[in-house]
């Protein structure tokens, strides 16, 4: 049948053309050129509808209507069109599309410098999980390299955890780095009590102001332990008794108030940090270790206090998590 009514449609559409050059009235050999053509392009829309997909075939009608339109607009072209461009691609297998995602490795843990807009930040409680968890010691040697990203405090601590590691490879690791560390500060601090011993220094408050600070930190991140911390808190005390006794700062009075406080002096340590209030501290500064001060005494009321009005000034998010247990 389809063979049939293609047959029909091509021998209609070359008589209609033929009748265009027969000796006729033009009037009358148009309306004779388009009669033909409009059963030739009908008999073509016949073939064509079979030939659809079947989604197109379920609205026969207004396929049929849009086929015979287009043929019977543009003739000989028309059907051409239609077979050429439009049936033909549409049984014509379909391009496989590219895969809109692609399959990215698990990421290794970062050791060297890199641009953090583009990297995750790794916790020190990831980086805790990786030491404890990972059964390959080249993962826990990556998790101590990784912690050179952390802060100071945070990475002494999990450098210090590495320690008690059963692999010799991690001991070692974390003992190097933990030597580093503890070698810069130290270097820091003999340099800085070199040119404090000369009489003539013009900044003599300044180098004592950095070298307590220096001792304080060797303490403060653990980097000395029993006798040797003692001895460098006893230090950094003493400079600072110094300091707050020639040129009062708040600055100078509240880390006063933390060596003290490390020393477990808690009387000297209230009285620095009051001290330091008085000489233009900000509060938010100095209410966290009065909270602390009277946690120690077993003062909950007073640590319940000290943190309601802290809740007023913006803090960090340590102190907000601390605040947020006890209020």
């Amino acid at each position: 049948m389809t063979g049939w009514l293609l047959s029909l449609g091509v021998f209609l559409e070359t008589a209609g053309i033929a009748s265009l050059f027969v000796d006729l009235p033009p009037a009358v050999a148009l309306v004779t050129y388009l009669l033909i053509h409009a059963l030739a392009s009908l008999a073509l829309t016949l073939v064509c509808l079979p030939l659809l997909p079947a989604s197109y075939r379920k609205k026969s009608l207004q396929a049929g209507l849009f086929l015979f339109t287009l043929q019977f607009a543009m003739p000989i072209v028309g059907s051409l069109g239609v077979f050429g461009g439009i049936l033909l691609p549409l049984h014509l297998p379909r391009k496989t599309p590219s895969t809109p995602w692609q399959e990215t490795p698990i990421p290794e843990l970062p050791f060297s410098p890199m641009d953090m807009d583009q990297q995750m930040i790794l916790s020190d409680g990831g980086l805790r999980e990786v030491l404890r968890e990972a059964s390959a010691p080249e993962k826990r040697l990556k998790a101590l390299l990784a912690s050179r990203q952390l802060n100071d405090r945070e990475a002494v601590g999990l450098l210090q955890e590495a320690l008690k590691d059963p692999s010799d490879d991690v001991r070692l690791l974390a003992y190097s780095m933990l030597e580093q560390k503890e070698k810069k500060l130290a270097t820091q601090a003999q340099r800085l009590k070199k040119l404090l011993e000369r009489p003539d220094h013009p900044e003599r408050n300044l180098l004592a102001r950095r070298l307590a600070q220096t001792w304080w930190e060797i303490a403060y991140l653990g980097l000395a332990q029993g006798g040797l911390k003692q001895y460098y808190l006893e230090n950094a005390r003493k400079l600072l008794v110094d300091l707050t006794g020639t040129k009062s700062q708040h600055n100078d009075w509240r880390l006063l108030g933390r060596v003290e406080l490390a020393l477990n002096n808690t009387t000297a340590a209230g009285a620095a940090f009051e001290a330091s209030l008085a000489n233009g501290a900000p509060p938010e500064l100095i209410l966290p270790y009065q909270a602390e001060m009277a946690f120690l005494a077993r003062d909950f009321q007073k640590v319940r206090f000290q943190l309601a009005n802290c809740s007023r000034y913006g803090l960090p998010p340590n102190v907000k998590a601390v605040i947020e247990g006890w209020l």
